[in-house]
């Protein structure tokens, strides 16, 4: 079934009808896994590092680093080579299992804040243009590239991101009806921006992960909340965004945005996630607000 024909999302827009056009509607939606099939934000630190894209050496930003001596020695010897020699040098190898496991290991501890924050604290130095850059061709590049893996060190982590038909359909008929869209993300917010853009969601509309500037460029300080779980919604209330009406996510990390909702609560299952679990583990009731999209379909840009 299409999402707009679902009964629940029929009749929320049937009820929407008698809106006042005076006042805002809000719907709110996740990125990673409900708009997009894939990471950008993993897919914009694993081009970081594939292109060598650094202004300050890792260890700096990362001085808990349990190898940090190691790290910042492979990085200024790589920082010497030449874009041919770097790839197939043995420290790249280093290099990127060090960056890597590093993300990959706090995410499998529990340390989700920190491993998503961590990474965008490698974009320190850049400008906010410049990072931009990298962003646009982050999505380019995964959204044309074959869904595959990519090589990093003895990693290999998923390289190609598509559309969800459901995500994006619905994220447009709202937008069709005059309804007020935001995305938030956990991942930085300049990777998830070229997503929502090809929505029609402007930057001014897209919360994610943030770094403060200091001097035209980023710093590794980061802007709180960080939209991650509850902070998803401490994000929305300081951009003073109201309440919304409908919430869309793939993950039970935002159980607490979904119950947010003032109405639907749209799940896209999209890493083929125990549906029962999603409820019976957080202790949340399915009613008639949740509506569940089991297996979305993947699409290519369009």
């Amino acid at each position: 079934m299409q999402i707009l024909g679902h009964p629940a999302v029929a009749a929320f827009f049937r009820e929407q009808r008698n809106h006042s056009s005076g006042s805002s509607r809000v719907a709110v939606f996740d990125c990673d896994g409900t708009v997009i099939k894939g990471d950008i934000g993993e897919a914009m630190f694993y081009r970081q590092i594939e292109r060598f894209l650094f202004q300050r050496s890792p260890a700096e930003v990362w001085p808990d680093h349990p190898a940090n001596a190691l790290l910042d020695s492979l990085y200024r010897r790589l920082a010497r080579m030449t874009e041919t020699e770097r790839p197939a040098s043995a420290e790249f190898g280093l290099f990127a299992d060090l960056l890597v496991s590093w993300y990959v290991d706090q995410i499998a501890a529990g340390q989700v804040n920190k491993a998503c924050t961590d990474i965008v604290r490698l974009l320190a130095g850049f400008t906010i243009d410049e990072v931009r850059g990298i962003a646009r061709d982050t999505f380019a590049d995964e959204t044309s590239a074959p869904l595959a893996t990519r090589q990093l060190g003895s990693r290999s982590p998923a390289r190609g991101i598509r559309f969800l038909r459901e995500g994006r359909e619905l994220a447009e008929e709202l937008l069709r009806r005059g309804f007020e869209v935001w995305g938030v993300s956990g991942s930085n917010r300049w990777s998830v921006e070229p997503v929502f853009a090809s929505l029609g969601i402007p930057p001014s509309r897209i919360l994610g992960i943030d770094l403060h500037v200091q001097d035209g460029v980023l710093t590794t300080d980061e802007v709180e909340p960080i939209p991650i779980r509850e902070g998803k919604i401490a994000a929305l209330r300081r951009h003073t965004v109201a309440a919304p009406l409908l919430v869309a996510s793939d993950s039970k990390n935002d159980i607490p945005l979904f119950l947010y909702s003032e109405g639907l609560r749209v799940r896209i299952n999209s890493r083929n996630r125990d549906t029962a679990d999603f409820f019976r583990s957080p202790g949340v009731d399915r009613d008639s607000r949740w509506v569940l999209v089991e297996n979305p379909e993947i699409i290519d840009a369009l």
